[in-house]
């Protein structure tokens, strides 16, 4: 059995669809190249809110899953410290690494 992973990106208002599809697809092509099951995308909405992710680490925990990728870090956070504050939260509570496409 494939280990699973989740795919994690930010999609502000003015993010157009055809953006999102294209970047959901990079992400499912990685898993796939990969070896691993993509479950599903979490989608963060609103500028500065965490709450997809907070879904995110409940949904590894539950699932036991360890993966998570984003298309770049910048997906986490923009901001240095916060994207590492949030990599070490997932490594923390749920003993996920982060990937991203580029990083195989």
């Amino acid at each position: 059995m494939k280990p699973l992973i989740y795919g994690y990106l930010r999609a502000p208002d003015e993010t157009p669809d055809d953006e999102l599809d294209r970047l959901v697809s990079e992400l499912q092509r990685y898993a796939e190249t990969e070896g691993f099951c993509y479950a599903t995308t979490f989608f963060e909405y609103q500028e500065g809110s965490r709450s997809a992710f907070e879904e995110l680490v409940a949904e590894l925990k539950r699932a036991e899953a360890r993966h998570v990728v984003v298309p770049s870090m910048d997906h986490l956070s923009g901001h240095r410290l916060l994207c590492g504050q949030m990599i070490a939260r997932l490594a923390a509570d749920a003993s996920a690494h982060v990937l991203t496409p580029g990083s195989a």
